[in-house]
């Protein structure tokens, strides 16, 4: 019920097989880190989409909710299968680097433009995950890369091409286009830091069943993925399709199935529009 052929399905049973991932041969990197209130102390990151009350959909409604977008296929997921002009929307790939957690946000921010009937833009996680960290290979966590993309948005690779290091690449065309991708609204708990910013698994359910994206963070997997469907794995029982940035070859096209306790983030966000632009 739910799950696609040939999906992963990570749960609280096998979670252990799947901690370590290896792709095509290639063991995959995350990037999720713990927080240090040390270094990163309460109020050090202050842009923020404008967070709002989500309103919660009973877990009454789920199962025939879900239903219903699989039957009328208007999940997220099917939305980026066909979200480049008809055709599939490629995985982001982290290519060995620790920059989850910018590529989280970047898919949720590329399905969002295919929600809104926006054209395809293939956009530079790497962009965003390198001038936060000032080009060094480091973890982070969701919430940093959302604040990035609200306050300055997300280039396209044509600007910065996709796994690119390059200092060439941080000019101002790069950002006057990234100005064109910028999350405009989105749900977060602003009386937290960043780091802190998490959401129920209600809260995570109910934007699902809304065809809003999700960024979330998992501790268990110390990784970060896009969110995109509600699933319903067995009667009564839920979890999440997530999106992953380790290519199309992980699972189903870059798409698995969390349930159990390992579909409850720890940390989660979800931009909510963005900037209407076609390039």
């Amino acid at each position: 019920m739910g799950l696609q052929n040939g999906e992963l399905h990570i749960n609280d049973d096998n979670w252990q097989d799947h901690h370590t991932a290896v792709v095509d041969g290639v063991v995959m990197r995350k990037g999720l880190i713990p927080r240090n209130y040390t270094t990163h102390p309460v109020g050090c990151y202050g842009s923020a989409p404008a967070a709002v009350d989500i309103p919660v959909i009973p877990r009454s409604e789920w199962s025939e909710r879900i239903k219903d977008m699989e039957a009328q296929q208007s999940r997220l997921s099917d939305i980026r299968l066909a979200g480049n002009n008809g055709a599939m929307i490629p995985s982001l790939d982290q290519n060995g680097k620790g920059y989850c957690w910018a590529h989280s946000t970047t898919s949720c921010m590329t399905v969002l433009r295919a929600v809104m009937n926006q054209p395809y833009v293939p956009l530079s996680a790497y962009a965003v995950a390198c001038i936060i960290k000032n080009f060094q290979d480091e973890g982070g966590w969701g919430a940093l890369s959302l604040d990035f993309v609200t306050t300055r948005g997300v280039p396209s690779s044509e600007f910065w091409p996709m796994q690119s290091m390059s200092r060439s690449n941080d000019n101002a065309n790069t950002w006057a286009n990234a100005a064109l991708h910028k999350a405009t609204e989105g749900w977060a708990d602003l009386a937290v830091a960043a780091y802190d910013r998490n959401l129920t698994f209600d809260q995570v359910m109910s934007l699902l069943l809304s065809r809003c994206p999700v960024v979330g963070d998992f501790n268990w997997w110390g990784h970060s993925v896009c969110l995109l469907d509600p699933v319903e794995t067995s009667p009564g029982q839920f979890g999440v399709r997530i999106w992953n940035s380790w290519g199309d070859s992980w699972s189903d096209r870059g798409m698995g199935v969390l349930s159990g306790s390992k579909a409850i983030p720890d940390g989660a966000v979800a931009p909510r529009a963005t900037i209407p632009s076609v390039v």
